[in-house]
């Protein structure tokens, strides 16, 4: 060491290849060791200066022992790898489920003609233009059926205590049947000039 010329430079490079050929080693080792590294990478944040620090728990832990030691044991591994095949699962269960629920939705009423329904908002979408705002009402009657409206419509946007209505929300109206068409697979029925029930029966 006496006759480096920087030590702390050599140092820095000795621990770095050791740290390089952990890793090496451990790819060829470990199965799956790539989805592995991906994993890892939820655990660690970088600020808005490109500083790393590291999450609170397991998988913080686990990014952290790959940045410094290069390498995972065994046991480490498999831990990680059963929690990507868990979500996997569960990712596979919700996509059959969803496929189940598509498969049994349905057009609601007949093109042209008014129908009287009860809604839950399922998804509100808001689409800035030049001069207004207009939203987009994705809505579920009670057998999951999908009825969608694009306006703003008192109706729809605002309760009858005058409180602007949100995700969840429920809503009895009447409305004119517009179309009814298909996106994503799912089946949706448009509706156009929607009535609180009071309005359409006055």
């Amino acid at each position: 060491m006496s006759n480096i010329e920087h030590p702390a430079a050599w140092e820095a490079g000795r621990k770095r290849n050791i740290l390089m050929n952990a890793r090496k080693t451990w790819l060829a080792n470990t199965p799956r060791a790539l989805e592995i590294l991906d994993a890892a990478e939820a655990g660690r944040v970088y600020s808005d200066h490109g500083n790393l620090s590291y999450k609170e728990g397991f998988m913080g832990s686990m990014a952290q022992a790959l940045d410094t030691f290069g390498k995972l044991s065994p046991k480490q591994s498999e831990a990680i790898l059963k929690g990507i095949d868990a979500r996997a699962a569960k990712k596979a269960e919700w996509a059959s489920e969803k496929a189940v629920l598509n498969a049994n939705r349905a057009f609601v009423g007949t093109v042209g003609q008014k129908v009287t329904m009860t809604l839950t908002i399922a998804h509100i979408v808001a689409l800035d233009g030049i001069y207004c705002t207009t939203f987009i009402y994705i809505m579920e009657d009670a057998d999951k059926n999908v009825v969608v409206y694009k306006g703003n419509s008192s109706a729809i946007s605002w309760t009858p205590d005058g409180a602007v209505r949100v995700k969840g929300d429920s809503l009895t109206i009447t409305a004119t049947v517009k179309e009814h068409g298909v996106r994503d697979g799912v089946k949706q029925t448009v509706i156009q000039r929607p009535k609180v029930m009071e309005e359409a029966l006055g």
